[in-house]
């Protein structure tokens, strides 16, 4: 059996900050109005089957997955991102991130001999860049890295995709049952301890020293430095991770004791069972968790539980 749905939803009077900027002496901030209009559409699909393969062994598997896209239609902005269409909001999902398109390290041969960079090469206005520190795209083509080079960079932090599959088997009296769920379509940006080593007192992972040195052009942070440099703090889609995973959130294998032998110990009937919750994750996050919606609230990964138990009926 199966079952698809195609759901539209255009949403209106949404509560949008709006584009008003008020002088410091006003005291408080200008309070939301009912201004924004967003679509949404998606297709939502759920299947099932289940098959005897004789009297004692049956299989089944059901699946359900949802795709889900909005778009903002009408919101307040400033001409400074509406006329730019890299950082449109109109027109964009809600959520979407923005920051400079990384193109990876500056390199030794990036530098002439007195530490100043080559001519060609964008200039960045954070201080001093030296080999090991970030590199951004000039989109403008203008020869320096400002805001008319922020661009949309990876996807928005709620999953557009999410799925569930179901497997079961069953011979006789055993049984197994597994839940799978996932979503995919989904980035976090990598802030604060999630980037930096010792950030705020807390410990550094092994991750964070993979870090660039002349001997390691190629790693996967900038260059070690005491602090974080403005240059390499920089909203970037170098600090973008895919956050897409699938889970192994249940199992249970149980085996239903035989009626004969029941009756013979004077019990309607028992079933022992193990069974098990976030057994395995297959994700290309490491360090934190995938479901986290935050930069905090994904510092404790989901707890594995196994658990194992009798069920009598007398």
């Amino acid at each position: 059996m199966g079952e698809a749905d195609y759901f539209y939803e255009k949403r209106s009077n949404m509560l949008v900050s709006p584009n008003v900027i008020v002088p410091a002496e006003y005291g408080i901030g200008l309070s939301q109005v009912n201004g924004g209009i967003m679509k949404n559409q998606g297709i939502d699909l759920s299947v099932g089957s289940s098959y005897a393969v004789s009297k004692d062994f049956q299989v089944s598997l059901t699946g359900n997955l949802t795709y889900a896209k909005n778009t903002l239609l009408q919101v307040f902005e400033t001409s400074a991102t509406y006329d730019n269409p890299n950082r449109r909001l109109t027109g964009k999902p809600l959520g979407s991130q923005f920051g400079f398109q990384a193109l990876g390290f500056f390199q030794l041969d990036d530098f002439n001999t007195d530490g100043s960079l080559k001519e060609g090469i964008a200039v960045q206005p954070w201080g001093q860049v030296r080999p090991g520190d970030l590199r951004y795209q000039d989109v403008s083509g203008d020869g320096k890295i400002n805001n008319d080079d922020l661009v949309k960079i990876g996807n928005q932090p709620t999953p557009q995709i999410i799925y569930g599959i179901s497997p079961g088997i069953r011979y006789k009296g055993l049984s197994l049952d597994l839940l799978f769920q996932g979503a995919a379509k989904a980035n976090l940006y990598m802030d604060r301890q999630m980037q930096w080593p010792f950030y705020n007192s807390m410990n550094a992972y092994v991750d964070n020293f993979n870090s660039w040195t002349p001997e390691n052009p190629n790693a996967k942070h900038p260059r070690i430095t005491n602090a974080p440099t403005t240059n390499n703090s920089q909203q970037s889609s170098w600090w973008m991770t895919n956050v897409s995973y699938l889970r192994l959130k249940s199992a249970t294998l149980a085996y239903i004791i035989p009626s004969f032998i029941m009756n013979k110990i004077k019990l309607q009937g028992a079933r022992i069972f193990v069974s098990g919750q976030n057994i395995l994750t297959f994700t290309k996050m490491i360090n934190y968790d995938p479901e986290g919606a935050g930069a905090y609230s994904n510092l404790y990964p989901q707890q594995k539980v196994i658990s194992a138990g009798l069920n009598v009926t007398f």
